[in-house]
């Protein structure tokens, strides 16, 4: 009896598409998915550690779960723009159940839209898609997902506006969505955000409009709004009780008084407000600030007044309150 058993052990390694070794850890039906999820690529050289006779867990770019042996993370990150990898992002990717991670970076020739059976995933924790080719706009499919807490999609070609549904995601960390095309407003919904809210990276589009109050119920780790169409006033989003430790609206047509702000003294570290219509004078409160690494007033011509002395503002050079009506260090002095 135990001879036929070996035999048939054998009968069935040998008549395998995919001979492995005893010892393979990787689960057959992720391996069947991770080589058509090579295919659909083309087959790229990026790639070429998936050897059907090898282990996938063993393959570069993929990492297997030791606990289950399933597949919870693809990353193809290229340090340099690879062309080799093409086409769109492979169907089968939502074929992968455990899946947890998902991560392009530097391939120019990965298009299209932003896959649909990505859906599928019900463990899919973040999406880091960052120097690609991937357009169309962001699917309101992604609030579906109540597991993911990164949405990470910078330097794209992703357009259209941001869904109001991505703020019934409990777990978002990080909203990343900086350097594509995106056009509208950020939606009001936003401001429902479960505090202290995700990080919102959304600078270098093509957004406008106010921003809505609502979002000043928000407290989260960065905002950065810059090089957009946005007005009016932001001086809702900061405030000495927040804990905000990125502040950055440059590059937009802002209007407000910065003389009534106030600013949290432990954690803030970069304050750029530059190219806008800020008015008013720079409060005191912001020599109380410790752990400025960057500050930048510059080209908000109704900003005036002596600069406060103290704490870190006198670290940094004229170009900081260039083309203001500003004066004192490290300007020249104030007249009378």
């Amino acid at each position: 009896m135990r001879r036929l058993l070996m035999m048939l052990g054998l009968y069935v390694l040998v008549l395998s598409p995919f001979p492995v070794a005893l010892s393979e850890r990787c689960h057959p039906q992720d391996k069947k998915v991770l080589l058509r999820f090579k295919k659909e690529l083309n087959n790229p050289y990026f790639l070429a550690s998936w050897d059907p006779k090898e282990d996938c867990c063993d393959w570069y770019c993929v990492k297997c779960d030791d606990r289950n042996n399933r597949i919870y993370t693809i990353f193809l990150k290229s340090d340099e723009p690879d062309p080799n990898v093409t086409g769109q992002i492979p169907p089968s990717v939502g074929d992968l159940p455990y899946l947890r991670g998902l991560n392009f970076h530097n391939l120019p020739n990965l298009v299209g839209p932003i896959q649909p059976t990505l859906a599928k995933l019900h463990k899919l924790e973040g999406i880091f898609f960052s120097n690609t080719g991937i357009s169309g706009p962001i699917p309101e499919f992604l609030a579906h997902i109540k597991t993911l807490q990164y949405i990470e999609l910078s330097s794209n070609r992703l357009s259209g506006p941001i869904p109001s549904s991505l703020s019934q995601l409990p777990n978002l960390i990080s909203l990343q969505l900086d350097r594509n095309k995106l056009t509208g407003t950020i939606p009001a919904s936003f401001g429902s955000f479960k505090k202290p809210g995700p990080d919102l990276i959304l600078s270098h589009n093509q957004l406008s409009g106010p921003i809505p109050t609502s979002l000043g119920n928000l407290d989260p780790d960065r905002i950065d709004l810059s090089g957009n169409n946005f007005v009016g006033d932001a001086s809702f989003l900061i405030g000495s009780k927040k804990k905000i430790r990125v502040f950055d609206l440059s590059r937009n047509a802002f209007s407000f008084d910065l003389s009534r702000l106030t600013f949290p003294k432990e954690t803030l570290t970069w304050l750029d407000i530059s190219h806008n219509n800020i008015y008013g004078s720079i409060p005191t409160a912001l020599t109380k600030v410790r752990y400025f690494q960057q500050l930048n007033f510059s080209f908000n011509p109704g900003l005036k007044g002596q600069i406060p002395q103290g704490g870190g503002l006198q670290t940094f050079d004229k170009y900081s309150y260039f083309h203001t009506n500003l004066c004192g260090s490290p300007l020249p002095p104030c007249t009378k």
